[in-house]
This record gives structure tokens, sequence and C-alpha cells, in this order.
């Protein structure tokens, strides 16, 4: 097959034209820029009135803390048969979960948890859950379950 000139130079042309990339970061930079600005502008030091009769409330944690229950990846390495986090957050070991409910016992007295547990979970494995929520003397345990129509 032949080439002619022309469709060798056209090739030879073809490059990579980094200028919109340019100004995207310059934007970007610009934008972060500024963020950055507006952001410390609201940080500015101050003494705030402390009113005797305030109705302001001081946030405070949640009465109640959800712990969920799943089954772990059968071809996971470490052998773990169930996966638990608290809320939404990433799995964690059952020890580190045990220190959080400590700490929220000692922030909130009445703390109650929740617990949602997979049915695949064998019962060993949310009986361990409910151990450590009586070893942090947690008294109110709440269990869920779902009650479907046909059950």
């Amino acid at each position: 097959m032949r080439l002619n000139r022309d469709d060798a130079r056209t090739d030879a042309a073809l490059s990579f034209n980094a200028t919109p990339m340019v100004d995207v970061i310059f934007l970007l930079t610009i934008f972060f820029m500024l963020v950055s600005r507006f952001s410390s502008a609201e940080q500015v030091p101050m003494q705030l009135p402390q009113p005797d009769d305030s109705r302001a409330g001081v946030a405070r944690l949640a009465d109640r803390v959800v712990i969920n229950c799943r089954p772990a990846d059968p071809t996971d390495p470490t052998g773990q048969l169930a996966l638990y986090s608290v809320g939404p957050n990433r799995p964690e070991p059952l020890s580190v979960i045990s220190d959080r409910l400590a700490a929220m016992r000692r922030l909130v007295p009445g703390l109650a948890v929740v617990i949602r547990a997979d049915r695949r979970l064998h019962y060993a494995e949310v009986r361990a859950v409910m151990q450590e929520v009586a070893r942090n003397g947690i008294d109110v345990l709440n269990v869920v379950a779902h009650v479907g129509e046909d059950e």
C-alpha cells in the first residue's frame, strides 16, 4: 500500500492540544482560592454574647446507635463470617465497635442500641453484638426484624 505525501503530513501534524486542560486547571485553581478565602472569613475570632435566659440548645449526640450486621464475602481470606458497622459507616471489627459504644455510653447515659441483622447470618454472629452491648452496660437493646405478610 502506498501513502500519498499529504497523508504522511497529516499524520505528522497530529498532536495533543493541552490548552483546554490548562484552562480548566487555571479555573479550578481560582475557584479553590476563592472558596478558601470565603471559608477563612467565616472563622474570624470573636467574643460571642452569653445571654442569661438563652433558649439555644447544645448540640447533643443521638440517643440511639444503629449497628448493621451483614454476611461477609465467602471468598474473604480472613475467614470472617459477618461484617459489623455503626450506621452507614464502613465495616469495623467488633472490638472497635465495642470501644465506640463505651465512649458513646459515657457521653449519653441513656443510650439505646438498634441491631439490624441480615437474615442469612447465624444467630451466633448477632449474639456476639448483643454480648458487646451488654458488656458496655447499655440497657436498651432493640433487634430489627422484618415481618412479611406471608410469614
